[in-house]
């Protein structure tokens, strides 16, 4: 999560979604992530990772 973009890989980094968000404060402890489903089957999720990426600023 980079304030800003969220960026989500799913069958293997076959599918991919990328969201634009600005979260007032997800940059504390109190950030929360959650994975929903808007399809008509069950899902599960088997393995999820998060990074912290670093700023983009070019000196």
């Amino acid at each position: 999560i980079d304030h800003s973009v969220v960026e989500s890989f799913g069958e293997g980094g076959k599918t991919n979604i990328l969201s634009r968000v600005y979260p007032q404060l997800a940059v504390t402890s109190q950030a929360n992530l959650f994975v929903f489903n808007n399809g008509t089957e069950p899902i599960t999720v088997e393995n999820l990772n998060a990074w912290s990426m670093k700023s983009a600023y070019i000196k």
